[in-house]
């Protein structure tokens, strides 16, 4: 169960319900929570998105879109573009929603972090910012093999797999 220090809730995976048959085509979105939901807030962020999801629309077609979170902090968002594409203003209300969906809780969800690696050190999940990371790369704490939760997926389809993996099969590894 996550608590306020979790980073990363290893195995913590939920979905929409059609998640599965959302075309590997899909236009998909990556956003990165500042921290890990606890079990309480992701089934509450969970039934908001699916509300939000049902009605969420481009220039009045309904959009066949789904979700998945992995570790109670990384999010998918997927529309199959081929019954109605996203559009600018859909884009703007998906966001916008992302924005204000947490906005009253205790400590709010930020699912806009881009400075965030989240890596495995042992058996304990840490997070380093971008300085930071590169600087353990260069020290040697962080090798090859390091476990990691990857945020870029530059081919289509590839956020219906795994998203943690070894540093050397990452984006991370061709920018070293």
């Amino acid at each position: 169960m996550a608590n306020d220090n979790t980073i990363w809730l290893e195995g913590s995976e939920r979905c929409a319900d059609n998640w599965s048959s959302i075309s590997r085509d899909a236009r998909t979105w990556v956003y990165l929570a500042d921290r890990a939901l606890n079990e309480n807030e992701a089934m509450h962020f969970s039934q908001s998105l699916n509300r939000f999801m049902v009605d969420w629309e481009a220039h009045g077609k309904t959009l066949s879109a789904g979700w998945r979170m992995c570790g109670n902090r990384l999010l998918f968002i997927a529309v199959d573009e081929s019954t109605a594409p996203a559009t600018g203003c859909s884009i703007d209300s998906s966001v916008t929603f992302l924005q204000r969906a947490t906005k009253d809780w205790g400590v709010p969800i930020d699912w806009f972090d881009r400075q965030s690696n989240i890596y495995k050190e042992g058996d304990a999940w840490k997070q380093a910012a971008n300085a930071e990371f590169w600087a353990l790369r260069k020290a040697n704490h962080i090798k090859d093999d390091t476990k990691l939760v990857n945020v870029v997926f530059s081919e289509k389809g590839s956020c219906w797999g795994q998203v943690v993996i070894p540093f050397d099969s990452s984006w991370h590894a061709d920018m070293w």
